[in-house]
């Protein structure tokens, strides 16, 4: 807050009382807030914000007025819309009139919906991030899971038919080594009882 030789004065601009002043200083914090969580490079974004500033009389002090024109000149400059169409730039009442005691309220109440939206978008920005996350986990797993199978999509393109099929010969090999042992157990069990 600039205080040099006047308790009431903001930026450059000096206020007659202390009521402007507290409204010049609520308007510089929505501006700044505005400014924080619009892309101002962005013009439809702009073009948002200047329709509902002007719409609502958002801005009443010269601060709030000097940023609407501001927007006004970029959006100008910009051609996304020409001086003819683009809404002007109200003016507000004389001081002291009961007009601009009520639109203070609304000052806050846009802040408050700005900051309301912002922190909705926030959540949701969280939420699907830790779901991204959640899904580049459950697809690692898949694919370290496939990688160290032993015959998936990684070794589809290797000899994996040849090591099924010696697999297999190897496992009926083993089998009939079995079975040629049982069948000698059982001869040799036979002759013993038959030479009894």
């Amino acid at each position: 807050m600039d205080k040099p030789n006047n308790k009431y004065t903001i930026s450059g601009y000096s206020f007659s009382n202390k009521g402007d002043y507290e409204r010049a200083l609520k308007e510089k914090e929505a501006i700044s807030y505005i400014v924080a969580n619009t892309n101002m490079a962005d013009m439809k974004s702009v073009l948002k914000v200047y329709n509902r500033s002007v719409e609502k009389k958002s801005f009443q002090t010269v601060l709030g007025l000097e940023f609407v024109k501001n927007m006004r000149k970029s959006l100008i400059n910009s051609g996304i819309v020409s001086e003819d169409t683009i809404q002007a730039v109200p003016v507000p009442p004389a001081s002291g009139s009961k007009t601009v005691k009520a639109d203070s309220s609304i000052t806050q109440d846009m802040a408050e919906k700005y900051k309301l939206a912002y922190e909705n978008e926030h959540a949701g920005r969280t939420i699907r991030n830790m779901a991204i996350v959640f899904l580049v986990v459950i697809i690692g797993a898949m694919i370290f899971i496939t990688y160290n199978s032993k015959y998936s999509v990684f070794t589809y393109f290797t000899d994996y038919k040849t090591n099924m099929e010696n697999e297999l010969v190897d496992q009926y090999q083993e089998w009939r080594n079995q079975l040629e042992e049982k069948e000698k157990e059982l001869d040799e069990r036979e002759k013993a009882l038959g030479n009894k």
